[in-house]
């Protein structure tokens, strides 16, 4: 991922979802090296690391088996900060769910978000990087799309007309509280997850629009995503070139470091200070490169081992299966899998 920091006014929702799981926030803060000083601070930023490593704690010592649902059915546009208000302040539904797509990486940069619309149908997918632990978990599905109907909702007074929520894990043994709450058909081991709605839902004045404060919320929320970027600094730019060059001589870390005007001795240094290293980050690009070629395309291991720059198929291989578990072909068996349940 480009953008791999966060604000850490985030972390009162975060609070939040501990609270809601009786959990040990101190100890789950403090695994993930977070400073409690940090929390609600606009000046602060969080590693997605270390959101990784808290949700990923958090999600595993929950009692409750359905905590993803439990905590994303609670959600209100209030809850989302400055992309809460600018969404809320839009004249429709549309113009709400294309401000998320714009500014979502001031709350959730690991999602990518899909709304295709035509007269018989409009689609919500959100895709997942699955580099990440805790995105891998049912907990994690089910608070996706609990957050984006629970908002949806919220913003339109409850008229979201949903048709059907698609989820990417296997049905739950609490079949009667996801029909409860979603009042929709349901489909499980999807290959994404997805909220449908009726086209027309697009369409829906908000009755909290505000023309005016909008225009003067997305100002801020393009400062902020500016100063976003420029927290993500070396590291930022360091693998959005190996992004760009992945697979090519050019990405090996004397090229890398020649980009950027430094020795590799000095950007090592750097990177250091920022408590990371560059095959940390290489490794980081191809396992989300790796899991995009695998899910969306027919590519033989062969061309996939070169485009992600590995000297051989087998090198990818074990490459993959110390990041996902399992070998390449079980995986893309797993994605084709949920695909063909469209």
């Amino acid at each position: 991922m480009t953008d791999i920091l966060l604000p850490a006014s985030i972390l009162p929702g975060l609070l939040e979802i501990a609270l809601k799981g009786r959990l040990n926030i101190q100890a789950l803060f403090e695994q993930a090296g977070i400073d409690a000083d940090a929390v609600g601070s606009a000046e602060h930023f969080i590693r997605i690391e270390q959101l990784d490593d808290l949700l990923s704690s958090a999600f595993a010592q929950a009692e409750d088996p359905c905590f993803g649902l439990t905590v994303g059915r609670d959600s209100h546009y209030g809850n989302m900060d400055l992309l809460g208000n600018l969404m809320a302040t839009s004249d429709t539904l549309e113009q709400a769910i294309h401000c998320l797509l714009l500014f979502k990486n001031l709350l959730v940069p690991y999602l990518t978000f899909e709304l295709t619309s035509d007269k018989q149908r409009c689609l919500l997918a959100v895709s997942s990087d699955e580099s990440l632990k805790f995105t891998r978990t049912r907990t994690h599905n089910e608070l996706v799309v609990a957050t984006m109907v629970a908002i949806g909702r919220s913003l339109t007074g409850g008229d979201l007309a949903i048709r059907a929520v698609r989820l990417r894990h296997p049905q739950p043994p609490e079949l009667d509280q996801y029909q409860e709450f979603f009042a929709a058909p349901l489909t499980f081991d999807h290959w994404r997850n997805e909220m449908e709605m009726d086209p027309a839902a697009l369409q829906v004045p908000l009755a909290t629009a505000y023309p005016k404060y909008h225009q003067r919320l997305r100002r801020l929320a393009e400062q902020q995503l500016a100063s976003l970027s420029r927290a993500s600094g070396l590291v930022g730019r360091v693998q959005s070139l190996l992004e760009q060059r992945l697979g090519q001589p050019e990405a090996g870390i004397e090229s890398i470091a020649a980009a950027l005007n430094m020795t590799p001795r000095t950007l090592q240094r750097h990177l250091a200070d920022e408590k990371v290293r560059f095959v940390e980050l290489r490794e980081r690009v191809r396992h989300q490169r790796a899991c995009e070629l695998l899910s969306q395309h027919e590519i033989p291991f062969a061309l996939i081992a070169e485009q992600l720059g590995f000297a051989d198929v087998a090198n990818f291989y074990h490459a993959f299966k110390r990041w996902e578990g399992c070998a390449p072909g079980e995986y893309r068996r797993r994605q084709q899998g949920r695909r063909h349940l469209l």
